[in-house]
């Protein structure tokens, strides 16, 4: 066995290995990045398995062409799932096609060039080049620029220079000798060795993206509430501080709390299911009339929040006139005609680095006056409450 067989099966080894965990740590979450780059691995395990057995093969033209293909489309699968991942929906067949059309063009011409030449060196290599220049470009585009996104970034950024610096490389040296002799060259003893070298840190950086969204996704769903899927009264008032504390001084933050009217009568006369309905489309709603920075969540078994960044007295009063309208055209089989479900409301602006739990209880009378008022209505506290009206109101701190 010559040092390049041996480092092939290695690198087939970790191309296994890699897929085996994108599979094992995503499956059962919605990241389909850790699908792709599992067929990516899959895909580079057998570049590499191709390279073994080319002696094997009927013609070098095929030999060549699945080796090149499967490393192509394993690359084209990383691209591919990166654009995806960072830009959902985005549309990935003008790469599709300029994949294929690269692995057409070396079936087709790229077999019958010198080999060890310039033309061939730079059609082999360049498209890998290409594509892992382009996934490069995608993370640092429209990634975080988290410590996660940059380490893959530079790593993919490595893989781009090893591919352009062999495509300069293999001209100079003479050092490709074709896909059949490649076991035998010094050539592939090196090439193997750094490929070995970049596609562990590649896959240790891809896993580490994986797994940090798939951790994200299972907080995000412990962070939600189960039945009316806004945030549950924790996460709220957590991610609300942080929002409220980096606003800037001078502006303002707009907090509404809503309180379904009469809901225990529903669950009385209707049962539980009905009442957990009703919170499920109203916490639908919440959601629906919360703009793309916004906070809502349940606060309590019928009680909702809602914060919105640089809002004003006018943005509260539309909100809240969308949430009372659509209450009470939320259609029940099991509610009688002519009976509606109706939401009282409570809003406050918050200044800057306002402590929250002062607005919150600001708020809170404010719902509690609406309610007073004959509620289905909104209530808006023009300043900071009293001390009697805090005291004679402080359901949400008791809960």
């Amino acid at each position: 066995m010559t040092d390049a067989t041996f480092l092939l099966i290695i690198n087939c080894a970790i191309g296994l290995t890699f897929a085996a965990a994108f599979l094992g740590t995503s499956w059962r979450s919605s990241i389909r990045l850790g699908r792709w780059c599992a067929a990516a691995f899959v895909c580079a395990a057998a570049t590499v398995t191709i390279e073994a057995l080319a002696r094997e093969l009927p013609s070098v033209r095929l030999a060549s062409t699945l080796s090149f293909g499967s490393l192509l489309t394993a690359l084209f699968l990383i691209a591919a799932g990166l654009a995806r991942h960072y830009r959902p929906g985005s549309s990935i067949r003008w790469l599709s096609l300029a994949t294929l059309a690269a692995v057409a063009f070396t079936a087709l011409f790229g077999v019958d060039l010198p080999r060890g030449g310039w033309a061939q060196a730079l059609t082999y290599q360049l498209p890998f080049a290409a594509l892992t220049t382009l996934a490069a470009g995608t993370v640092l585009r429209h990634g975080s620029r988290r410590a996660v996104d940059l380490v893959l970034a530079t790593v993919l950024g490595l893989c781009a220079l090893q591919f352009a610096a062999k495509a300069v490389l293999i001209p100079l040296h003479g050092a490709d000798n074709g896909v059949r002799d490649y076991l035998f060259s010094s050539y592939a003893r090196y090439s193997q060795t750094a490929g070995s070298i970049l596609s562990l840190m590649l896959g240790v950086a891809l896993l580490a993206l994986v797994v940090r969204e798939v951790i994200a996704e299972a907080t995000g769903r412990l962070e939600r509430d189960g039945l009316s899927g806004v945030l549950t009264r924790s996460a709220f008032l957590e991610r609300a501080e942080r929002l409220v504390d980096a606003a800037p001084p001078g502006t303002h933050v707009g907090l509404l709390m809503c309180d379904l009217d009469h809901f225990k009568s529903i669950n009385d006369r209707f049962g539980h299911p009905s009442g957990d309905e009703v919170i499920r489309r109203f916490g639908a709603l919440l959601a629906a009339c919360a703009g793309p920075r916004d906070l809502c969540g349940r606060i309590g078994g019928e009680e909702f929040c809602l914060l919105m960044p640089a809002a004003d007295a006018d943005a509260l009063a539309r909100v809240a006139a969308r949430l009372r309208t659509g209450a009470e055209e939320m259609r029940f089989p099991w509610l009688p005609d002519g009976q509606r479900i109706t939401a009282s409301l409570g809003g406050t602006l918050v200044a800057a680095r306002e402590p929250l739990a002062s607005a919150i209880r600001r708020a809170d009378v404010a719902l509690y006056q609406a309610k007073a008022g004959g509620r289905n209505r909104y209530h808006k506290a023009e300043r900071p409450a009293s001390s009697d009206a805090a005291r004679a109101r402080s359901r949400l701190a008791e809960r």
